[in-house]
């Protein structure tokens, strides 16, 4: 009888003891510095260049590619573009913002894969 009092008793401390090293190490990790916040780095990357950024991770990765060449016509601009991985996006409008376009780039094969024309139905 002594026995099984002196194991619940035992147990009970153990019990307590564990409760005790959860409760510490929660708080740690509760007063642990947040590196990313402290380091003032982004915690996701970029798929396209921004200005103040470290980009040779992304350009490493792709490797020099060498030139693609996209023929524009008479009044064509870019408007805007996204890399994801070794793929581009580049938008193409006209001057007056009319014929827009989408011109999809493989940057590892260095050709046009494909477009897509942007119309407006006349109304």
């Amino acid at each position: 009888m002594r026995v099984v009092k002196a194991l619940v008793a035992f147990m009970g401390i153990l019990i307590v003891v564990g409760i005790g090293l959860v409760v510490y190490g929660l708080s740690l990790e509760k007063n642990a510095p947040d590196t990313s916040v402290e380091q003032n780095t982004p915690t996701v990357t970029p798929s396209v260049p921004f200005a103040g950024g470290d980009n040779a991770a992304a350009q490493s990765a792709l490797g020099a590619f060498g030139d693609v060449v996209i023929d524009l016509e008479e009044g064509e601009r870019l408007v805007g573009y996204s890399v994801d991985g070794p793929q581009a996006t580049l938008h193409i409008e006209g001057r007056h913002g009319d014929s827009a376009r989408l011109v999809i780039v493989s940057l590892s094969e260095k050709k046009v894969l494909g477009r897509i024309l942007l119309q407006q139905d006349a109304q």
